[in-house]
């Protein structure tokens, strides 16, 4: 697997959303060689999304988890590799795949990840995708764990004049920690697809995470950006890490935060001058 004239047949779940798009877009715009099959419900083959989809060179292939296994053995057959891309309401039922994509001969599962990993115990959503996990790797099927940086496009800090506003993501904790100096990565949610099909072609990355990532950047540093490309500054508001009044997000805001969609960073671009991006560094560790 990973050679540009042999072609690499990718399955992905959840194709018609955000991140399936991206990963879609990141496959078809790739140096490699690869066929892409969209595994979407029954009840949506015939959806406007799944038609664009279809004059993109995708496959479209409708299933129903209340069928037999058989059935979706025989509509994984010839798939290398299976990504998942569901949302976190959609996370339980990727277990439904495992055993049918073992028995397919499927050489690789990833897993919906897609976000900036947690540790065990903080949000159901974490330990939802740690039993998907623990199901993979008792079936002894190869996976490739992918975790991203946190996406840029929740990180839009809001300036007086409220013209980031259309942008900013106001179910994000936009505090700034402590002194703001603490780093952290983050990635553009359109260049995680670029990530995935440079991570799949790799057979160095099977039973691997993966840490996909665009930049390394502080809280100020991100404040001090804006500042730079509105010639506004942006509106302040520390907490400190020991403080009570300090908590990761709890699940019921978690789930509030998935029910939203992120307006991309492209909107900022409306204040952000054209050549501003340009100087990101990609890495993929």
């Amino acid at each position: 697997m990973g050679s540009m004239g042999f072609p690499i047949t990718v399955g992905v779940l959840g194709a018609t959303g955000a991140v399936g798009h991206s990963v879609v877009q990141g496959l078809l715009s790739s140096e490699f060689n690869f066929r892409i099959v969209s595994l979407t419900r029954q009840s949506s083959v015939g959806s406007t999304i799944n038609e664009n989809l279809r004059k993109e060179g995708l496959d479209i292939v409708g299933y129903d988890l209340a069928q037999p296994q058989d059935i979706l053995v025989n509509k994984l057959r010839g798939i290398d590799v299976l990504i998942s891309c569901m949302n976190w309401e959609n996370l339980h039922l990727q277990k439904h795949w495992v055993e049918p994509a073992k028995l397919a001969g499927v050489k690789r599962f990833i897993p919906s990840e897609w976000v900036a990993p947690t540790p065990p115990g903080v949000s159901n959503v974490q330990d939802a995708k740690l039993d998907v996990m623990a199901t993979i790797q008792r079936a002894h099927l190869p996976y490739t764990v992918i975790d991203v940086g946190c996406w840029y496009e929740v990180f839009v800090p809001k300036i007086p004049s409220g013209r980031s506003d259309h942008a900013h993501w106001d179910l994000i904790d936009h505090r700034i920690v402590d002194d703001g100096n603490q780093k952290f990565a983050l990635v553009d949610q359109l260049d995680i697809g670029r990530y995935v099909a440079c991570i799949i072609t790799d057979p160095r990355t099977i039973n691997k995470r993966i840490f996909a990532y665009t930049e390394v950047l502080s809280m100020n540093e991100i404040w001090n950006t804006m500042a730079i490309a509105s010639g506004e500054e942006p509106i302040k508001d520390h907490v400190s890490s020991k403080s009570q009044e300090f908590e990761p997000l709890n699940n019921h805001a978690k789930s509030d935060m998935s029910r939203s969609r992120s307006k991309n960073l492209k909107h900022l671009l409306r204040i952000i001058p054209k050549d501003f991006k340009a100087n990101r560094r990609s890495r993929i560790l």
